[in-house]
């Protein structure tokens, strides 16, 4: 029997849920991959601040690397917690790395995002061409106005979820492709500046056409299986909700992909400006060590599947106690249950990036740590992925 032959649905449920609905349930054989982009250099609609897509092809080797082995014979679901613009899912999806993806973040703003854009991908083109025809077009004073409105918006009292989940994609979108490094929340100001007397102006990095090409591969990826689901909710929820409803694929045929905010200036780069009453504001707040060390004391004690993690490299990650200085991942009780292991291994690699936002060292090269639970000997180690004691 196939291992997710309990979990399958004759097809596809008319749209993606929330956690805490009824999941959206994967079908056994996902479809071809027939769009041009899967093989495209460019394929997130989405510019995000720190965002890695260097590294997508790096995770997919140590995927592929695990899969030959007899533990990990393949990558049924690939989970993104951390989903920002998910390069890495759409890079490892298109390429048939893993077989299909569930995205999450705790942004209502992202998730909106791409809910909408995996199942009502023809209204968010629609809306987005609206805007960048009446307002990005224009340029100028007008433009401005636009990116005002936007940081401004809200939903609306009495508003349908419909209603409000395609403006929150739009306004995302929006502001996404005009606002500084596409941050979407604090200080971060339109790209050139209030003046607009820079070359690059606010609609340098609004070009119509390839982010449609990119909104249609997203909707197609969710016709055909590939993406399975949306979830607006914090990572313990979507850790916790994959290891409930995906119970079949557990623990070695799920693999999470954490990609947290940076260490040294998630506050700078992700802090949130809209309601702090919102149910994830806790989880979106990363000033303090705090969140942090929560994350890495569920991945060391609690985790039921396989992860890989990526931070910008710092001393501190690996001589404190209460972030990852073990080298195991010692299973809590309730975990060991149901993992049937005493330990995993926790695997230490480094790699050289170019970021394309500000990192602790500014624009340029700069280290990343990689941590994973895959099976230890399978993880390789050469020029792109260097052995860190």
């Amino acid at each position: 029997m196939n291992a997710v032959d309990s979990e399958v649905s004759q097809a596809p449920e008319p749209r993606l849920t929330a956690i805490g609905e009824r999941p959206r349930k994967i079908t056994s054989d996902a479809l071809e991959i027939t769009h041009p982009l899967a093989e495209g250099r460019y394929q997130s609609p989405l510019r995000y601040p720190g965002a890695k897509s260097a590294l997508a092809p790096i995770i997919g080797e140590l995927i592929h690397a695990a899969t030959v082995s007899s533990e990990v014979q393949r990558v049924d679901l690939f989970v993104e917690p951390f989903a920002g613009g998910a390069s890495t899912t759409l890079r490892l999806v298109g390429a048939g790395i893993v077989e299909r993806a569930l995205l999450a973040d705790a942004d209502p703003l992202v998730a909106a995002f791409w809910r909408v854009a995996a199942s009502r991908t023809a209204e968010l083109i629609d809306r987005v061409s609206d805007e960048h025809a009446r307002y990005i077009s224009a340029g100028g004073v007008t433009a401005l106005d636009r990116w005002d409105y936007w940081r401004a918006w809200d939903s609306k009292p009495g508003s349908s979820r419909a209603e409000n989940d395609l403006e929150l994609a739009t306004k995302c979108m929006f502001l996404n492709r005009t606002t500084f490094s596409g941050i979407l929340h604090g200080q971060a100001g339109p790209i050139g500046g209030r003046a607009q007397t820079s070359a690059y102006g606010i609609g340098c990095r609004f070009t119509l056409d390839p982010l449609v090409e990119r909104l249609e591969y997203i909707g197609h990826l969710y016709d055909t299986g590939r993406i399975v689901d949306v979830w607006c909710s914090d990572w313990r929820e979507t850790l916790g909700g994959v290891a409930t409803h995906y119970k079949t694929l557990l623990p070695n045929r799920v693999v999470a992909y954490l990609d947290p905010p940076y260490l040294s200036k998630s506050g700078k780069l992700y802090r949130r400006s809209f309601d702090r009453t919102n149910k994830h504001a806790a989880d979106l707040d990363w000033m303090s060590m705090f969140q942090h060390e929560n994350l890495a004391e569920y991945l060391r004690h609690k985790m039921q599947f396989r992860w890989i993690l990526s931070y910008d490299f710092d001393d501190r990650l690996l001589q404190d106690d209460a972030l990852y200085a073990s080298k195991c991942m010692r299973p809590d009780d309730d975990a060991r249950a149901l993992l049937d292991v005493k330990a995993w291994r926790i695997v230490r690699r480094s790699v050289i990036l170019n970021y394309t936002a500000s990192s602790k060292t500014g624009r340029g090269p700069a280290q990343e740590l990689l941590l994973t639970t895959l099976p230890a000997g399978t993880v390789p180690s050469n020029d792109r992925l260097r052995v860190v004691d």
